[in-house]
């Protein structure tokens, strides 16, 4: 087990130890005893059996473990989280929902998301580097004290503590390679991490500073072959955190970070080829000649985020605390050229897009425990952002691939409308302990969103004007409001089992920036049921504990809305686009852990998620596509303690079949399951430590769950097969 520093602990459960037990991987957030556990993504902090829904922690040593895998944060928690989707090996979370719906994310409390589109893909993870990260915790299911979308639950990031010492520096270098690579790129697909860091305490001073520099050099199949990645395949990524705090007195401080993320695209010149068998792949190019870009379309990816917050903790008897925190990020992508996918007019085929988000906003808050057995807590949230993407496209003459110039776009058109956010909610959540062991909880929020859309042309639109000319869309502006509440009950039954139950309501506005993929090109961009939200009421019962050597967390829930928000590509379409329609949700997990002997460590997880939607509101529901259902997914996690120096490990994901949807007619393709073994130790070696990982130990030849909703689509050089065995070695060095 590992042990995390828990902040703002002490004040809240009086003379709880500093260092609260965790659990060691994929697990139910249990280890020995369930109040040892105590939970604070909560906004206050709580032991797992008084949080009355699924927990699952993370703790920072299988960070370590995934993270020496990847850098990805999307496959990290792919692979840790239950009923989360499963690894998509790109730096976008498509297909990533939790039970069937969208997660909020956060990191430190700041929220990293725009509103809504999980199904189709966004990057808020891409922001940030594992490395910073000192645990993960997840909470299931909609709840009051977190708005703006968390329908299917919290993933909340916590950055790690600075170290107690004076000054502590901690220097580490990764590099990996694929073990069945051929000489495609001359044997250079190979890819390595450098990271720098200090730490440390000076009195009421304390400090902690991070700087990364990950250089990825492609990804090779199991058949050896370079995959085109359009995410996440060649680039060089340089990574800053700070993150410094003061103590004001013993009962208030002040803290912050800040973040930046700085990817610039591999300088390298690429074709993409389709394979007999419908796999895109990246050859080296027939002409050396890299692409010239003029001076207003650089491609360029700048990530920034910062968070400043303040806390007393004996204000009025309770504890008082409010944050400031801001994100904003630039994206200019390389050409995308899809000459491949021979789409027909009037889809070109190539463009580059152009992004913006920015955002920034203020959460407050105040608890405080009444009587010893009433917990409150109330506060209010405010958040303001914008968002756009547009698209610049090019005229590529019969010399292009030759000259390779990239400087005169055609024209500037829309690929998702610019949209403007203004959401603020006030909450408030009571949990009272009725007995001993049995406490009830309650909640509720309300929530209010504004928004403004722009107008234009899109991109990709297909209908135009008589005279041949392209529809211009019409903007406009709506405001929603709504109330979320939510009602559970936690009991001991006994020492080694907890019972819990909740009825939880979410509240979310789905994301408008994707209009144009929902409302006909002759109607105004606000004036469909598009733009109205989303009420999910979701029902959960779940049982957890621990004995012996077992711990265990078993869960179902079902969820339901009147309006939901499906992302959908019908066979033959090209874009694909949202479904307003009824929709449902259920599944379950069951996670499993032991200790059998002294130092070894076992657990699994099962999750098992499906549902259906009512497209044409009549009674008939269809299955929801594989692109909104994470499915079925096993993990099994191994750790072993050889002695003080050396660690093992190990890991099994299986990705189940899914075709329910495929069979309905939905899906253009069903999904097929797939089986990845991991292997990897860790051995100190003096003031360090050496690791070694490798991945894919069978070199199991397939294509991600979110890959494989492609196949059937228009993008056809999207399908590309997942990484095959690649071994990784780092050594971390601190003093």
């Amino acid at each position: 087990m590992q042990a995390l520093a828990q902040q703002d602990q002490t004040a809240a459960l009086g003379d709880e130890p500093e260092e609260i037990a965790a659990t060691r991987s994929v697990g139910a957030g249990v280890s020995g005893n369930l109040d040892e556990i105590v939970i604070t993504a909560t906004r206050r902090p709580q032991r797992i059996n008084e949080i009355a829904r699924s927990v699952v922690v993370i703790d920072r040593e299988l960070i370590g473990e995934n993270r020496a895998k990847s850098s990805n944060i999307f496959d990290l928690i792919g692979a840790a989280v239950p009923s989360l989707g499963p690894p998509s090996q790109n730096d976008i979370n498509r297909g990533q929902t939790l039970r069937g719906r969208d997660p909020q994310y956060l990191i430190d409390g700041v929220p990293l998301g725009f509103n809504g589109g999980s199904g189709a893909g966004a990057g808020e993870l891409a922001k940030f580097d594992p490395e910073i990260l000192g645990r993960i915790e997840v909470l299931y299911g909609p709840n009051a004290v977190y708005g703006a979308g968390a329908t299917g639950g919290v993933i909340q990031f916590f950055t790690k503590e600075a170290s107690e010492e004076p000054f502590e520096i901690r220097l580490r270098q990764q590099v990996s390679t694929f073990l069945n690579a051929d000489n495609i790129f001359g044997n250079t697909a190979r890819s390595n991490k450098t990271t720098v860091a200090a730490s440390g305490t000076l009195g009421k001073f304390d400090y902690l500073l991070n700087y990364s520099f990950d250089s990825v050099n492609g990804v090779i199949d199991a058949e050896g072959d370079v995959q085109n990645r359009v995410f996440y395949g060649f680039e060089d990524e340089a990574s800053y955190f700070a993150k410094v705090g003061f103590d004001i007195t013993e009962n208030q401080r002040i803290e912050g970070f800040y973040n930046f993320v700085d990817q610039d695209p591999d300088s390298r010149v690429f074709d993409t080829v389709i394979t007999d068998d419908g796999r895109a792949i990246s050859v080296p190019s027939a002409s050396s000649a890299p692409f010239t870009y003029g001076p207003d379309n650089q491609p360029l990816n700048e990530k920034k985020a910062w968070n400043v917050r303040y806390s007393i903790d004996d204000l009025f008897g309770g504890a008082f605390s409010v944050q400031y925190y801001g994100r904003d990020e630039d994206r200019v992508t390389e050409l995308i050229d899809l000459r491949a996918n021979n789409f027909a007019p009037p889809f070109p085929d190539n463009y580059q897009a152009l992004f913006l988000d920015r955002g920034e906003g203020v959460r407050t808050q105040y608890s405080k425990t009444f009587f010893d057995r009433i917990g409150l807590l109330i506060g209010f949230d405010f958040d303001e952002s914008e968002r756009r993407s547009d698209a610049l496209i090019f005229e590529l003459g019969p010399n292009f691939d030759d000259e390779r110039n990239v400087t005169n776009p055609i024209r500037e058109d829309t690929f998702l409308f610019p949209v403007e956010l203004e959401q603020w909610g006030f909450f408030g959540q009571v949990d009272i302990e009725v007995t001993e062991g049995l406490r009830v909880s309650g909640g509720v929020r309300f929530e209010d969103v504004s928004f403004e859309i722009g107008s234009g042309t899109r991109v990709f639109e297909v209908v135009t004007n008589p005279d041949g000319s392209q529809i211009s869309r019409q903007g406009g502006s709506g405001e929603n409001d709504g109330i979320a509440w939510n009602i559970g009950v936690s009991y001991d039954a006994t020492d080694w089992l907890n019972v819990y139950a909740n009825f939880a309501q979410g509240f979310e506005i789905p994301s408008l920036t994707s209009l144009g993929f929902r409302v006909p090109p002759d109607q105004p961009l606000t004036a469909s049921a598009a733009v109205e939200p989303q009420i999910v009421d979701n029902y959960e019962i779940g049982f957890r504990g621990a004995f012996g050597i077992w711990d265990y967390n078993l869960a179902g829930y079902f969820s339901q809305s009147e309006l939901g928000a499906t992302f959908i590509i019908p066979p033959g379409s090209l874009m694909g686009g949202f479904a307003r329609a009824p929709q449902e949700n259920y599944g379950f997990e069951a996670i499993i852990g032991a200790n059998p002997i002294e130092n070894l460590r076992l657990s699994g997880a099962l999750s098992w998620n499906d549902g259906n939607f009512d497209s044409d509101d009549d009674g008939d529901f269809d299955p929801l596509p594989g692109l909104e259902v994470p499915g079925l997914k096993f993990v099994f996690n191994a750790n072993y303690d050889v002695n003080e120096d050396l660690s093992l490990n190990g890991q099994v994901l299986t990705v189940g079949d899914r075709s329910r949807a495929f069979d309905a007619g939905i899906d253009p393709a069903p999904v097929d399951g797939y089986t990845v073994v991991d292997i990897g130790a860790f051995y100190a070696i003096g003031p360090g430590a050496l690791s070694f990982q490798l991945t894919n130990l069978l070199n199991a030849n397939y294509i991600t769950a979110a890959n494989q909703t492609f196949v059937g689509t228009g993008f056809v050089d999207r399908i590309v097969g997942a990484a095959g065995r690649q071994a990784i070695v780092a050594y971390e060095l601190s003093f």
